[in-house]
């Protein structure tokens, strides 16, 4: 009994979904959706696109995403909802999907590429 008590301790102590090292206040107001494109489709490890496909099932397919997002969330922006879902995924899981994307994204690309990335996105 004692063993179990601390396994789920220990399971609560684990945290699924880090908060982001890069704070939405730091992303440039502006991003290039052109070069989100290409970020989107090259970049990264896995890139966006290996899940995020037109006719995706295992994750959220992205098209109409802009108009989506700006009602996800009461009180946050579409791009504020990008934002979290790019660097925290965990933090808005979308209904019928579980939460296999990397929290990973904000330590490997700069404010710069998240705010091209998520002008990309809120295009779609």
């Amino acid at each position: 009994m004692p063993l179990l008590i601390v396994g789920i301790l220990l399971l609560a102590a684990c945290d699924n979904n880090p908060p982001s090292s890069i704070a939405y206040d730091e992303l440039p107001a502006d991003g290039d959706a052109s070069r989100g494109e290409m970020l989107f489709n090259q970049t990264a490890s896995p890139p966006c696109m290996a899940c995020h496909q037109e006719n995706a099932t295992a994750s959220p397919a992205l098209a109409g995403f802009g108009a989506v997002a700006e009602t996800r969330v009461d009180g946050q922006s579409a791009r504020e909802y990008a934002f979290y879902s790019i660097v925290e995924p965990a933090r808005h899981i979308v209904e019928g999907y579980g939460n296999a994307m990397p929290a990973t994204y904000d330590d490997m690309l700069s404010p710069q590429d998240i705010a091209d990335l998520i002008a990309y996105v809120l295009s779609l």
